[in-house]
């Protein structure tokens, strides 16, 4: 029986499915069952990790924020959480372009149902399949060696290595993507056997999506101009991501403490150091609350990064 988190914990405030799956996802990997050598693979840090909570604390609070907040999103897409509960395992987690998470699925066949049963939105907001252009960059294969198959072939290719899905009702703003990879459909069936790559679920930063194509049922993209050539960059290369406070704070802080150290500004240097010390006690407790956390953190970062201005003689 793995230990409930402490109750004065950060973790105690995580939603519950979300707590199980990370317990799950440490126990058996623990537990050495096969295919889970990379669940919450930045968690297994020296020191090795003795429970969850220890892992969650390896990953850090970019990561942990971005699994809360990836839960959240499930949970406004379907309310029951019936498709998050699809999710055996998390592997890792990245942010950047995009931010996501690797994952196992329980049953790959019942993720494909259940994100298609999401069309008319029966429980929250409308999740559709991507046509094959907008599924290209989710592939095994280089999407610019599959793009004759979308001008050539026809109107309803189907994407050959992942199917995708992503929310319909968020044009230009944030929005779910999700990646089911087809190993399953090629006798694939046990999570060893799947390409690892294919299985996630990310946030991309700006949704190019304007609603559905009728006669395909299928997405339906933004002109290029109105938003897809925006959604690319930001995916590719970064471009208009948004700021990771998390990750910057710890970097402002780290340069707040070379200043402070050859500071004569002791109000300042004083100033600086009891912020500092507020941010460590309240980082992960920011992070376990998902957006709203984020934002309450975005405020944060403006006092840290303040205070070391003020400590730069320059």
């Amino acid at each position: 029986m793995h230990p409930d988190p402490p109750a004065e914990s950060p973790y105690a405030a995580l939603p519950e499915d979300l707590r199980e799956t990370i317990v799950r996802s440490f126990v058996d990997r623990l537990a050495g069952a096969a295919g889970t050598a990379q669940n919450l693979m930045f968690g297994f840090r020296d020191p090795a990790p003795k429970t969850a909570w220890d892992a969650l604390d390896h990953l850090g609070p970019m990561a942990m924020n971005l699994l809360v907040r990836l839960f959240h999103r499930i949970e406004g897409i379907d309310h029951t959480g019936a498709t998050f509960r699809e999710i055996l395992w998390i592997r890792n987690q990245w942010w950047g372009g995009s931010a996501g998470i690797k994952v196992v699925y329980r049953n790959p066949a019942a993720m494909r149902r259940r994100l298609d049963e999401m069309l008319l939105g029966p429980h929250g907001k409308r999740v559709v399949r991507d046509a094959y252009m907008g599924g290209l960059e989710h592939q095994l294969r280089p999407a610019i060696k599959l793009l004759p198959r979308a001008l050539f072939g026809a109107a309803r290719a189907e994407l050959p290595d992942a199917d995708t899905w992503r929310e319909v009702d968020v044009p230009l703003q944030e929005g779910t993507h999700f990646c089911v990879g087809k190993g399953d459909l090629r006798g694939f069936e046990r999570p060893e056997g799947r390409p690892a790559a294919l299985d996630d679920i990310h946030l991309d930063w700006t949704s190019p999506v304007e609603g559905v194509d009728e006669p395909t049922g299928r997405c339906n993209y933004l002109e290029p101009w109105e938003g897809s050539v925006m959604h690319w960059l930001e995916a590719k290369l970064g471009h208009g991501a948004p700021v990771f406070t998390f990750e910057v704070a710890r970097k402002v802080i780290t340069r707040g403490k070379e200043l402070a150290r050859a500071s004569a500004r002791g109000a300042g240097v004083s100033r600086f150091q009891a912020i500092a010390t507020r941010w460590a006690r309240d980082e992960m407790a920011f992070a376990v609350r998902g957006r709203f956390g984020y934002e309450a953190s975005k405020a944060r970062l403006d006092e840290i990064e303040r205070a070391v201005r003020a400590l730069d003689p320059r």
